[in-house]
C-alpha cells in the first residue's frame, strides 16, 4: 500500500487507527514498522487519540477491562488484560494510556515494586528501587502523572511514625521524584513546607490539570486529634511544587473515611458519605477557587447500593451494588445463593440506573479514565523526550 500512496497520506491514515491495529501492522511491512515506532508518530497518535474509555479492575480474574462510554456499556473478552505482576497491586494512577501500579504498601522499597504498564500494547517496565528507606517504621504515598510535553513522573512521599506512643504517621514527609525521562530517582532536598498528611489508596488520589491531588488531613495544633481538618495536598508535575487545595467547610470537617475525591465531568470533585441513605456529590466549578465548590446532587444508597466507584465522562455516577446470585460451589444444591457486587451507572437527571457488565469485589473495584497509546511499545520500552525510544 505504501508503494502506491504518498507517505503523508499513509501517516494520515495510520495515526487515526486504534492501537490494536497498529500493533498488528508492525509485522505487515518494514516501512510501516519504521513509521509506527518513531517517537514522532507515537506522540502524534497520542495527541489525536479520541477513543477514551474507562478502565476497570475485574477482581475475580485479576485483570483490567476496557469498555467504551459511547452507547450502552458493554464488554468483550478481547478487552481484558491480565496484570503483569501480583494481584494485590495498588492502582496508583493512569495517564496517557500508562497505568502506574505498586505493591509498596509499607514503604519498604527493597521488597516492593513500582510498575508502569501500558495494557494496550501489553508491555510494562519496572522502576528502579526508590532511594528513601528510613530506619523508622514508615509508610509511602505515591502519585503519578504527566504533562503536555509527555514527561511522566512518579512522586513518593515517605511519612515516618511519630514518637507519641500510638501508630501515627505525620510531620513533614521525605520526598523523592522519579522521572521516566531521566530514568532515575531524585530526592527533594529543599524543605518540604507543609504538614498535610496525604492518604494512599484508591480514590484518595486524583490527577487533573497536570497536578496530582491527595486527600489529606491537617496535622493537629494540639493534643486533641479532633481538631484535624480535611484538605487536598497537590503536586504540580511540571513545576514540582506542592500546594494546598481547600475543601468547603462541610467536607473539611467530614469524617475522613467517609470522604473520597474524583474527577467529575472534567472537574475536581468529592463524594461525602454523611448519612446512611445517601451521599453528596460535590464539584469545584473553578479550579482552586474555594468559593466555587458546589453540591451537585445526592446519590441514594438504597436497594443494596453501597458506594460511588467513579464517574463517567458524561457525568453518570458508577455505583457498586450487591445482588444475590446462584452459587454452584455447593454440590447438589442448585438453590444456594451468594452475594456479589456489580457496577451500575446512575443518571442524576433521570434518577435511574442501568446495568454495566462488570462484577467483582466492593473493596477492589477500580475504574479510571483511559486513552489508548503506543507508549511502552514492546520493541521500545524506554523513554526519550517523554515518548518511546530504545530498550533499557
Amino acid at each position: 500500500m505504501s508503494n502506491y500512496l504518498p507517505t503523508d497520506l499513509v501517516l494520515e491514515i495510520l495515526v487515526k487507527l486504534p492501537v490494536k491495529s497498529l500493533v498488528r501492522f508492525l509485522t505487515v511491512s518494514k516501512s510501516w514498522r519504521s513509521i509506527i515506532t518513531t517517537p514522532a508518530f507515537i506522540a502524534s497518535h497520542l495527541s489525536n487519540a479520541k477513543n477514551r474509555t474507562l478502565l476497570t479492575y475485574e477482581s475475580e480474574h485479576d485483570s483490567l477491562v476496557k469498555f467504551t462510554e459511547a452507547g450502552p456499556f458493554c464488554i468483550n473478552s478481547s478487552s481484558k488484560h491480565e496484570f503483569p505482576f501480583l494481584s494485590f497491586l495498588i492502582k496508583v494512577g493512569c495517564c496517557d494510556g500508562l497505568v502506574c501500579l505498586s505493591d509498596d504498601v509499607f514503604g519498604d522499597p527493597s521488597g516492593s515494586h513500582i510498575i508502569i504498564w501500558n495494557p494496550s500494547v501489553r508491555n510494562h517496565t519496572v522502576l528502579p528501587k526508590p532511594t528513601i528507606n528510613p530506619n523508622e517504621f514508615h509508610i509511602a504515598v505515591l502519585g503519578f502523572g504527566g504533562v503536555a510535553n509527555h514527561v511522566y513522573k512518579v512522586v513518593r512521599l515517605v511519612y515516618c511514625m511519630r514518637n507519641d506512643g500510638v501508630l501515627n504517621f505525620g510531620g513533614r514527609p521525605q520526598v523523592e521524584i522519579f522521572s521516566l525521562e531521566t530514568w532515575s530517582w531524585r530526592k527533594v532536598t529543599t524543605r518540604v513546607d507543609f504538614t498535610l498528611r496525604a492518604f494512599s489508596g484508591f480514590r484518595r488520589q486524583v490527577f487533573l490539570n497536570g497536578v496530582v491531588h491527595w486527600l489529606s488531613v491537617e496535622e493537629p495544633t494540639d493534643d486533641d486529634n479532633t481538631t484535624r481538618r480535611n484538605s487536598i495536598l497537590a503536586f504540580d508535575i511540571r513545576d514540582e511544587v506542592f500546594s494546598e487545595v481547600n475543601l468547603p467547610d462541610k467536607l473539611a470537617s467530614a469524617i475522613k473515611p467517609e470522604l473520597r475525591i474524583f474527577v467529575i465531568g472534567g472537574l475536581f470533585g468529592a463524594v461525602n458519605y454523611d448519612g446512611c441513605e445517601s451521599c453528596e456529590v460535590w464539584a469545584m466549578k473553578e479550579y482552586c477557587m474555594e468559593e466555587s465548590w458546589t453540591k451537585l446532587y445526592n446519590v441514594p444508597l438504597r436497594f443494596w447500593v453501597e458506594k460511588v466507584v467513579a464517574f463517567s465522562k458524561s457525568g453518570e455516577a458508577l455505583l457498586s451494588i450487591r445482588r444475590r446470585v446462584k452459587s454452584y460451589i455447593v454440590a447438589n444444591n442448585p438453590d444456594t445463593t451468594r452475594v456479589k457486587n456489580y457496577i451500575v451507572a446512575y443518571d442524576p437527571d433521570s434518577r435511574r440506573s442501568k446495568d454495566v457488565e462488570i462484577d467483582g469485589t466492593k473493596e477492589l473495584f477500580y475504574i479510571d479514565n483511559y486513552v489508548e497509546s503506543l507508549l511502552l511499545l514492546r520493541e521500545f520500552s524506554g523513554f526519550n523526550n517523554g515518548v518511546v525510544s530504545k530498550y533499557r
